[in-house]
């Protein structure tokens, strides 16, 4: 601790979410807006089965994007002012994605004071009896892509007490109600009635849940070999464009720094990752070169732990 203490005052210039930044965060949230209806408009203009799929997972991809989005907004380092930082965090990123905002925000707080504990709200995304053999592995990600976990990785699991205090929950839920209500009239509108579900919410319950389960699994997870040097779960992945498209856009993979100065905005995580290289007495980080490659080691270890 008392190396990240150190780390913390040495970064703190970091943390400060400058205009130059909110500059950045809105246009990669408008961004992501337009490649994610331009890909509709695509298929639309050229109707294959090619172009569905390919509007298919080019809107999962900026799905997870607007995931992302919504974390940063969660640790309040999207937008300088906290009324737009929510504002924006809640309608323009987590409703879209049947995200509860206030909630999803509390229960990912308690995951960072409590990650690798029994109490972590988000354990049972990288732990759990169905992730200790390959098989169960198989069938945890393979019923994921099936639509089966879309409610807990959405929705999120159960959130802590203080989440349902208050009027939140109506907040949250009017939130989803206006948000989804408005896609599917524009969908509607400009395309057809079939548009939203198909080529919105499908991908939504499919592949985007499937990609945040990966991410969610592959940046926690650890081996019993791994366990004694790793326990903090620290882990951070190399990744490649594909993954960084697909499974972790807007800097996710950079996962281990976050935990270590979540204060600190995503676009900056790699200037971080430097300066944790460059200094000493910091919690140990495991790096992985790909989320596949996490994914393919862990069931590795399962086989040779199998075997003994």
């Amino acid at each position: 601790m008392g190396g990240t203490r150190s780390l913390l005052a040495e970064a703190r210039d970091l943390a400060v979410v400058t205009t130059r930044l909110a500059f950045y965060n809105v246009g990669y949230l408008a961004l992501t807006w337009a490649i994610a209806i331009g890909a509709v408009v695509a298929f639309w203009s050229y109707r294959t089965w090619w172009t569905f799929a390919l509007a298919y997972l080019v809107v999962s991809s900026r799905q997870q994007a607007l995931l992302n989005c919504e974390h940063e907004a969660q640790h309040r380092k999207f937008l300088p002012n906290l009324r737009w930082n929510n504002f924006v965090g809640t309608y323009l990123c987590a409703a879209a994605v049947g995200s509860p905002y206030e909630a999803a925000r509390t229960r990912h707080l308690t995951h960072h004071r409590l990650v690798g504990t029994v109490d972590d709200p988000d354990r049972n995304l990288y732990s759990g009896e169905d992730k200790q053999t390959v098989g169960g592995l198989i069938r945890y990600f393979g019923r994921g892509l099936m639509g089966a976990y879309a409610g807990m990785v959405l929705m999120g699991p159960k959130a802590p007490k203080a989440a349902t205090e208050g009027d939140s929950p109506v907040r949250d839920l009017t939130s989803l109600i206006i948000v989804q209500a408005a896609l599917a009239i524009g969908f509607t509108l400009a395309f057809d009635w079939w548009v939203y579900p198909a080529l919105w919410l499908a991908p939504l319950a499919t592949v985007t849940a499937l990609c945040h389960l990966v991410r969610s699994f592959s940046e926690h997870a650890i081996s019993d070999e791994e366990s004694s040097r790793h326990g903090n779960r620290l882990i951070t992945i190399k990744s490649n464009l594909v993954e960084r498209s697909l499974v972790a856009p807007y800097f996710m993979n950079y996962h281990a720094e976050h935990h270590l100065l979540p204060s600190v905005p995503a676009p900056r995580l790699v200037d971080l990752q430097r300066r944790i290289r460059e200094s000493g007495d910091n919690a140990p980080v495991l790096v992985r070169r790909s989320y596949a490659g996490a994914i393919r080691d862990y069931a590795t270890a399962l086989m040779d732990q199998s075997r003994q």
